[in-house]
């Protein structure tokens, strides 16, 4: 563990948010404007201001987002141009970026497309990895959903999470939990291991049902607009709160 005042160990964790410039279904994406703030603005500012992290980093290959970065408090990870390819995998860029900066106990993975995280959520979930001593963590909302499937050889509907002829009640059962990508952690041990952001002994943090949101649209971005109007983390350096 990285040692600190005192000689007390306590770990280091850092924060990694990859932002490539390419985005197929909107252009830019990451620094679209949502609410006047660049969309990275959003986790970036939610993790500085939970005293969690040693360091934030974005992980970018394009100055405009590199920008962006620094203005927002985080520090600019040059990642290299066979990582931001629209077919390379999230664990490509994390590889690349511990190539650079492999000083510290846990590694924090933050979707820049999750802009309803808010500090409380990293210091809550860093708790989480800590009480159940869990070499990784994945973040989760709780939804109330049946799920079907189509049987391959006869086509007919299967039920694969509930029983109709028993139709539970929403009260009475319990739900699935989804994973929402908001933000992974996971210990620097397990990374040099199997170099996968989830693995080992995994525990989950359940964050709130409106974080599972999705920005892939440009419908979705004002369905998210809006509930970044509600529950979004809002910094006193951004001014005034729309609609406050």
């Amino acid at each position: 563990a990285h040692q600190v005042a005192m000689g007390d160990p306590r770990p280091r964790v850092i924060a990694v948010v990859p932002a490539r410039g390419g985005s197929v279904g909107i252009p830019q994406k990451n620094i679209k404007t949502l609410l006047g703030r660049p969309l990275l603005d959003w986790c970036v500012r939610s993790a500085l201001d939970s005293g969690a992290f040693a360091e934030v980093y974005v992980s970018t290959d394009s100055q405009d987002i590199a920008s962006a970065a620094e203005a927002s408090g985080a520090k600019v990870h040059w990642r290299g141009p066979e990582t931001a390819t629209s077919t390379a995998s999230t664990e490509l860029a994390l590889e690349d970026f511990v190539a650079k900066h492999d000083d510290f106990d846990i590694l924090c993975l933050i979707q820049a497309t999750s802009p309803l995280v808010v500090p409380d959520d990293f210091v809550k979930a860093l708790q989480v990895l800590e009480s159940h001593k869990a070499d990784s963590l994945v973040t989760v909302v709780r939804a109330h959903r049946f799920l079907w499937r189509v049987d391959p050889a006869s086509g007919d509907a299967v039920p694969i999470n509930y029983d109709p002829l028993k139709r539970p009640r929403r009260q009475d059962w319990s739900g699935e939990l989804i994973e929402n990508g908001a933000f992974y952690l996971t210990t620097k041990s397990l990374w040099d291991k199997e170099k996968c952001r989830l693995g080992g002994k995994m525990a989950l943090y359940e964050m709130a049902e409106h974080t599972l949101a999705e920005l892939d649209s440009l419908v979705d971005w004002e369905i998210v607009s809006g509930l970044c109007t509600k529950y979004g983390y809002w910094p006193s350096q951004a001014g005034p709160r729309p609609g406050a």
